[in-house]
């Protein structure tokens, strides 16, 4: 799975320019027919001074011709080093793979959204964000005041730090 339709890479991102005016967003989307109409909101006023950047890779645990770590996404970008980024991780069950190929990023001034697909998860996950002294809030799936709750299958939670 990647950024997709991008709501909550904007939703995010619009909370993020509210703290600091600026931030570089990146994403990862794999489908390439889904990345213009995903970049589009990306030129709207209100996100004026920040940065998105969608990667047409997965990001996963191995460097290939579809698939990107997150270290070798960050040691592509330089520019990234002292500036906060916006990083959101939603792998529909490879968060432990992902981020544990993230090590330059986790040790950064970054913050992070992670999508943690299954209970059974968050736990590792949160001990990985532990060993690199991040630390983190667990937002968990919370029902719509008018909608109700959200039917998903796999129990979610969101990891965030700042």
């Amino acid at each position: 799975m990647g950024a997709s339709d991008g709501y909550f890479t904007y939703g995010t991102a619009w909370k993020m320019k509210r703290i600091s005016k600026n931030a570089h967003v990146i994403a990862f989307e794999p489908s390439r027919a889904i990345l213009p109409h995903l970049s589009e909101p990306a030129s709207w006023p209100k996100y004026r001074g920040m940065e998105f950047e969608f990667i047409p890779s997965f990001v996963g645990n191995i460097d290939n011709e579809s698939t990107i770590t997150l270290n070798t996404a960050y040691r592509e970008r330089p520019m990234l080093a002292n500036k906060p980024s916006l990083i959101k991780v939603d792998v529909e069950g490879s968060e432990i793979k992902v981020l544990q190929k993230a090590t330059f990023l986790l040790s950064a001034p970054h913050h992070w959204v992670v999508e943690v697909h299954g209970n059974h998860l968050l736990q590792p996950v949160l001990d990985i964000f532990a060993a690199a002294k991040r630390p983190v809030n667990i937002l968990l799936s919370q029902p719509h005041w008018l909608l109700g709750s959200e039917r998903r299958i796999i129990p979610t939670s969101w990891v965030t730090t700042c």
